[in-house]
């Protein structure tokens, strides 16, 4: 178990700076640099400060960092407060978003995306328990869930196949604002699926933004190029998509992609769903567990799934 010496000298501090940095004392003024020291020699230890280990009851203020996976035009539309995690543990949680570049004291960060290094250590400042999602395969220190996105993907074009549908058009947004790419490799990931399952038509492969405008053009787009089915890569076009869809006369087999939702909801059309109810548990049960008592990292792996209705 490492002590408050232990990450002193890691950190080439004194033990009293580490003790009050850790402790979060308002009154003591130092730099960044040392500061992030400091969280990181801990993060890397395990170390959990007095007041931690005796505070167990408390309520769970989790940080979801999730400017890699949402423009941030958009992140008003999906707030955190509706969250609930379903495992039965004898704490509740608090979750709420984390902007890019603020600092502030939470226990745990749900970081959803690819990041920087430099963007990691901006974290760390917030909390040392991080838990990536598809994230940092060369990062050993926190927590990483791995979703499988192509087997659910796979079995929605197997699913088309098999009723009939031969002309797929695949729909998806995707944005770049402040160096974030959001939806490239997501684009990637399905155009080489589809040339697997041998459903690849560069006609009907159409792309735009991550607004509803833009999803409604790409769906009358692939109604007017004889579409018999259209498959969504993402959840933020999808309002656009259905407008189009419900007023036309043809009515393609339509398969829908849910990314956050946050409430679960239920479907009239088959979706590909990212985030089950599965990967929320674990990993509220994963931040439980890191504040429990110091554990070396895991790989989860989850796989998403395709619902069929």
């Amino acid at each position: 178990m490492a002590t408050l010496s232990d990450i002193a000298k890691k950190a080439n501090v004194s033990q009293a700076a580490a003790s009050r940095v850790l402790n979060q004392d308002p009154t003591f003024i130092v730099s960044k640099e040392v500061r992030l020291a400091i969280r990181k020699a801990a993060a890397e230890m395990g170390y959990r400060t007095p007041r931690q280990k005796k505070d167990d009851a408390k309520v769970i203020n989790v940080g979801i960092a999730d400017w890699h996976s949402v423009p941030a035009s958009r992140r008003r539309e999906f707030s955190y407060e509706n969250l609930v995690p379903l495992s039965q543990l004898d704490v509740e949680y608090s979750f709420s978003r984390l902007e890019r570049g603020v600092t502030r004291e939470l226990d745990a960060i749900i970081a959803v995306g690819i990041f920087s290094e430099e963007e990691i250590d901006e974290m760390i400042l917030s909390s040392p328990n991080i838990i990536f999602l598809n994230n940092n395969q060369n990062d050993t220190i926190f927590d990483r869930m791995f979703i499988d996105y192509d087997t659910p993907v796979k079995k929605c074009f197997e699913y088309l196949k098999e009723n009939g549908a031969r002309r797929i058009a695949f729909l998806n947004g995707i944005n770049e604002e402040a160096g974030i790419r959001i939806g490239y490799r997501r684009t990637e990931g399905v155009r080489s699926v589809m040339r697997d399952e041998g459903v690849y038509n560069e006609d009907l492969f159409l792309l735009g933004d991550l607004t509803d405008n833009s999803g409604r053009e790409m769906m009358r787009k692939a109604l007017s190029l004889g579409a018999d089915a259209v498959v969504l890569g993402t959840q933020l076009i999808e309002n656009g998509v259905l407008e189009e869809y419900e007023k036309s006369e043809k009515k393609p087999i339509l398969i829908l992609r849910r990314d956050i939702d946050l409430d679960y909801k239920k479907t009239k059309y088959p979706v590909v769903r990212m985030c089950s109810e599965q990967l929320w548990e674990i990993t509220n049960l994963l931040i439980y567990s890191r504040l429990k008592r110091p554990a070396p990292p895991l790989k989860v792996y989850i796989q998403a799934t395709f619902e069929a209705v």
